[in-house]
């Protein structure tokens, strides 16, 4: 028999209303190799299945007595719009209306009842292996996406700070700060790879005033303000989630809790989450960086100026996550320099 042990790990999902079939089908994939397997016997519990964890590939029966299996079939591609994920229909009706109607549902191939298993097998082979390719692909594309918003941060950082490691402070800052505050992983994702383009706006602030090594006058200081608001137009209108992400924080990191921050003037959870987040990782570390116009300030000293803006300049909660012994401690050997 062949054996698919390169895609053991992948779940399949198989739909039958037949526990004969089920129970042949399970006893075929769990001598292929495949150790995740679950079942069901009707479209409902085929549905739940799907919305429990993204399959890897679906066997779905096509006749499930008097149940809809197109329904299964939409169910998934609806709950996973950007997955491929191979659906093999099980049927011995060969007719081409048959044929027609569950690849508009959204079939991707077809195994013949009674079962030829050589088939089975090579055929699911095919589709995983498509599948891996795919999210192999997929992958790269996000890691791309990601490599160029690094690129961008830094290209607007460097004009500010030429070594770019206070984007990637912030970065991690801002991470280590959302998990103390329970955001799920794939927020604390978005969040590392967006908080450092919250001063991309600078690229539109002239040298002249970014790196004055005096205090700025009101003028020059309005004009230091429209950062956010440079920045946010550059990240605008992306339907792409880190960057929708990034546009809120590079709007909204100079707002404050008390109301009096820029450039609208928001107040308390009016300003949203990522933002307030943002707000305390970037004052932290500016702080604690030397600047062309101050030495840097020692952790502890940075600590009691947070402390001291706790529901004024910032969100309290955000501020007591902040103050957590384990916002520093978690964070690892590699940002020891951080700690207090």
């Amino acid at each position: 028999m062949l054996k698919l042990n390169r895609y053991s790990d992948a779940l399949i999902c198989v739909v039958d209303d037949e526990p004969s079939t089920l129970s042949f089908l399970q006893a075929l994939l769990a001598e292929a190799g495949f150790v995740s397997v679950a079942t069901a016997r009707n479209s409902s519990d085929a549905v739940k299945l799907i919305q429990t964890g993204c399959p890897d590939l679906l066997l779905v029966d096509w006749h499930l007595g008097s149940e809809d299996s197109a329904e299964v079939i939409r169910q998934l591609r609806v709950t996973y719009p950007d997955e491929i994920i191979p659906v093999i229909v099980l049927t011995a009706d060969l007719s081409p209306e048959a044929k027609h109607q569950a690849l508009a549902a959204g079939a991707s191939d077809f195994l013949n009842k009674p079962f030829d298993l050589s088939e089975v097998l090579l055929r699911l082979q095919n589709h995983l292996e498509i599948r891996r390719m795919h999210r192999m692909r997929a992958r790269e594309l996000e890691l791309a996406r990601l490599e160029i918003l690094e690129r961008l941060a830094r290209a607007a950082e460097y004009r500010d700070d030429a070594t770019g490691e206070h984007i990637v402070r912030v970065g991690r800052l801002s991470e280590q700060l959302g998990r103390i505050l329970g955001l799920d992983e794939e927020s604390l994702f978005r969040l590392r790879h967006a908080a450092p383009l919250h001063d991309v706006g600078k690229i539109g602030i002239p040298d002249a005033i970014l790196r004055k090594p005096g205090a700025l006058s009101a003028m020059e200081w309005e004009i230091m303000r429209q950062h956010t608001v440079i920045g946010a137009r550059i990240l605008e209108d992306c339907p792409y989630p880190v960057v929708q992400m990034a546009h809120q924080i590079a709007l909204t990191h100079h707002e404050r809790w008390d109301g009096r921050g820029y450039p609208q003037g928001l107040q308390a959870e009016q300003i949203p989450l990522w933002g307030r987040i943002v707000a305390v990782a970037d004052a932290y570390d500016a702080m604690t960086s030397n600047r062309p116009y101050r030495d840097a300030l020692r952790p502890e000293q940075a600590l009691e100026i947070i402390r001291a803006e706790r529901e004024r300049q910032f969100d309290p909660l955000v501020v007591d996550a902040f103050l957590d012994p384990a916002m520093f401690t978690q964070l690892g050997e590699e940002t020891d320099s951080f700690a207090t």
